[in-house]
């Protein structure tokens, strides 16, 4: 017979009580380095753009560009200096628990959002780098449950994300052998 009890509210774990693990340190230098890549190449766009409104003809589309190119400075300045400050927020509001029968990750600032995938879940896992991510001795770890897209948990240390790769890869056989018996 299918019995289905009910559970008190206040004997459920809270996930503020868990031993968040905090991302690798270089996480926020590694985000800030893409940031920097992509402002230079917003400068650059944005220093074209510069050139050809201040150098072309007297046409009026050409002055009234002209006219915008201020506010155009103000717009790549403040981009910028977000762009370059997000990551001393976001990085610290991040982090993982491994527990017995899952993995929880957790994200957001002003959108926070906690992310349970239970190894009985779990297909395969996968780590990967990019360049900046190599550079900074970075890696991400990806879990893909059945029947569901993959999380990804970035801004790992290589080392750290090898080995949480393995132990949930362990963990997975050991559920399928659990589940076989």
């Amino acid at each position: 017979m299918f019995v289905n009890p009910e559970v008190p509210p206040d004997s459920i774990p809270s996930a503020e009580d868990l031993d968040w693990q905090p991302l690798h340190p270089r996480f926020a230098r590694r985000l800030r380095a893409g940031a920097l890549l992509r402002i230079a190449v917003l400068a650059v766009v944005a220093a074209a753009i510069h050139f050809f409104a201040t150098s072309g003809g007297a046409g009026p589309l050409v002055r009234a560009v002209a006219g915008l190119l201020p506010a155009m400075w103000a717009a790549v300045a403040a981009i910028s200096a977000w762009a370059l400050l997000w990551p001393t927020i976001a990085v610290p509001r991040r982090g993982y628990v491994v527990c017995e029968k899952d993995i929880l990750h957790r994200s957001g600032v002003l959108w926070r959002s906690v992310k349970a995938v239970p190894f009985n879940r779990v297909q395969h896992t996968a780590t990967d780098s990019g360049p900046l991510d190599r550079r900074f001795g970075l890696a991400n770890l990806s879990v893909f449950p059945a029947g569901a897209g993959g999380h990804k948990i970035c801004g790992l240390g290589a080392d750290t994300a090898e080995e949480l790769r393995v132990y949930v890869s362990a963990r997975i056989e050991a559920e399928s052998e659990e589940t076989a018996d």
